[in-house]
């Protein structure tokens, strides 16, 4: 193609595909000038890796490649990436990184996760005769989302050149694609009949030479789509309140009860599930609160010591019995201890897994002034932190900012204002110092108030959700408040699964339009309440029926004075 169009083009810019290519045959420096001897004068034309580039030099480079091509210049993974005099370049919301080592494979009970970009390019049929002003293009998915419809007027397309009109980050177990054409029967896209439909399957796209696919919809509009190879993706979990159980790991029931043989179930433990990005139940966590049982004629539950008020992780799932009653897992795979802190801290926590978590207070009306340490006893010096807020990769900016200069105008901004954003609270940056990552790399987020974890697969889950539980009930008695459904003892109702699933789709921003407002196509991070709590981030308990316990599982106060005193 440089040799081809020499003479119509002033600088050939190279997308990140081909650049990566260039740059690997320049490491075989013997074989590359052999290579390259007919085309020395031409090469100089080409955009190497440390120039700007000018956006007209762009636009030549895609018309001519599509002129020789017919395709679409770029590819998923494949994009232009270096510098434009012009513009910035938006970067993707998900942070792509690969490990080596996956320290979960170790939990039968949690399955690995797999993200893949996907690009699809849209362009006109020049056969079409057809008006296109009342048609419009959708894009769905064909699992995990079935929520998302993204939509486009065909008119907004062209017949001389391939447009990208989408740009996502999706689950492997979303399986695919669907796009439709539709003809507008009516007001907006109400009452509109459908006029083709095309499909595209990951495996199917796996298959294909450079893993890129075209199909024509209707005669009228052909389609590219261009994915990369699945990747794995950082775990999400994420605690929701579950019943009740006793000291064996039975929930308070009369049914269990019954099984029993009405032998009293001793102990009470608030309990709850961790489900990952699917909704799988991968864990049982459960907080010992109250000791003794509970007989008709005024014996109840007391609450325990704070030195005994274990948490424990249990790994798998429930045995369900009937209905939403069941058993915890037998195999406990890890706990922590609360224990008398040292004279600088106002809590203390000993994990089975070897680390000990201290956390710190200046004011106890005041979130912000709070500050953990976690050492383990195994490495005296420590070489993990825990910061507060979204840190490093996790750092939230401002994906509308027009230019680069704007964008760091916004965060020097930020920076000199020292109040923590509320948006902060309750999220904590797990970084990792090593040889390999001498200036630290975050290897989670957590945020202990809505007892969620994002970490990738070199990091404990266990020790995770140890930290999550340890912080959450550390805070809560320090203000004497529930500040994560504590006190919530009943499994609560959430979207049908299937309908958005948690992290299943992440629109780039660049495909961002006024029409698309949902936080379920962003890092969940982004608006963490929205996300995880509902579609507005109203609190979920003011959301749901009237919740009813039972006096055998015991009083409110038992769980207050357990938790909050």
């Amino acid at each position: 193609m440089v040799q081809r169009f020499s003479d119509e083009c002033s600088r050939f810019v190279p997308a990140s595909d081909i650049l990566l290519m260039w740059l690997t045959h320049q490491s075989y420096p013997t074989l590359y000038a052999e290579d390259l001897k007919e085309m020395e004068g031409d090469m100089g034309k080409v955009v190497t890796v440390w120039e700007s580039v000018k956006e007209k030099e762009v636009k030549e480079t895609k018309m001519l490649w599509e002129t020789a091509f017919d395709q679409p210049y770029e590819k998923a993974g494949g994009e232009i990436a270096l510098k434009s005099e012009i513009t910035a370049s938006v970067k993707s919301p998900v942070h792509w990184e690969v490990s080596d080592t996956d320290v979960n494979t170790k939990y039968k009970s949690m399955l690995p996760r797999f993200l893949l970009e996907v690009c699809l390019f849209v362009k006109l049929n020049l056969a079409t005769q057809q008006n296109v002003k009342w048609e419009f293009l959708r894009l769905r998915m064909l699992r995990g989302h079935k929520e998302l419809k993204l939509d486009k007027s065909i008119s907004n397309f062209h017949y001389d050149s391939w447009q990208k009109s989408w740009n996502l980050c999706c689950e492997f177990g979303t399986k695919g694609v669907v796009l439709e054409i539709f003809r507008q029967g009516g007001h907006c896209f109400k009452g509109s009949s459908l006029q083709g439909t095309v499909t595209f399957h990951w495996n199917e796209l796996l298959r294909a030479p450079s893993q890129t696919l075209e199909r024509e919809v209707s005669q009228q509009v052909r389609i590219v789509a261009s994915i990369t190879p699945p990747v794995q993706a950082p775990y999400l979990l994420k605690c929701v309140p579950d019943r009740v159980t006793d000291d064996s790991g039975a929930m308070i029931s009369d049914l269990i009860l019954r099984m029993n043989r009405y032998r009293p179930q001793e102990g009470r433990w608030l309990s709850k599930t961790v489900l990952d990005h699917a909704r799988r139940e991968c864990f049982v966590v459960r907080m010992r609160v109250g000791g003794g049982f509970w007989r008709r004629g005024g014996e109840t539950p007391s609450p325990v010591k704070w030195e005994d008020r274990i948490i424990e992780i249990r790994e798998g799932s429930w045995s369900y019995v009937a209905g939403s009653i069941g058993r915890a897992p037998e195999k406990v795979i890890a706990t922590a201890t609360p224990k008398e802190p040292p004279e600088q801290w106002k809590a203390a926590w000993n994990f089975s897994t070897g680390d000990e978590l201290m956390i710190g207070w200046e004011s106890s009306t005041s979130i912000s002034s709070l500050c953990f340490y976690l050492g383990n006893q195994a490495s005296p010096e420590s070489s993990v932190k825990l910061l507060k807020g979204r840190k490093m990769h996790y750092q939230v900016k401002n994906i509308k900012s027009e230019s680069k200069d704007e964008e760091i105008q916004n965060q020097n901004e930020e920076d000199e204002d020292g109040e923590e954003d509320e948006e902060e609270e309750g999220f904590v940056t797990i970084v990792r110092f090593t040889e390999e990552n001498p200036t630290g790399k975050a290897t989670a987020l957590l945020n202990w108030k809505l007892l969620v974890a994002e970490l990738l697969a070199e990091e404990d889950a266990a020790l995770a959700l140890l930290l999550c539980l340890s912080i959450l009930i550390s805070v809560s008695k320090m203000k004497k408040e529930d500040l994560g459904c504590l006190l919530t003892r009943r499994r609560l109702k959430e979207a049908k699964l299937g309908a958005r699933d948690w992290g299943s789709v992440t629109l780039h921003p660049s495909s961002y339009s006024s029409s698309i407002s949902s936080p379920h196509l962003q890092p969940w991070y982004w608006n963490a309440k929205a996300v995880l709590m509902g579609t507005d981030g109203a609190d979920l308990i003011t959301r749901q029926p009237a919740l009813n316990y039972s006096p055998v599982e015991g009083s409110d106060d038992l769980y207050k004075r357990g938790i909050l005193k």
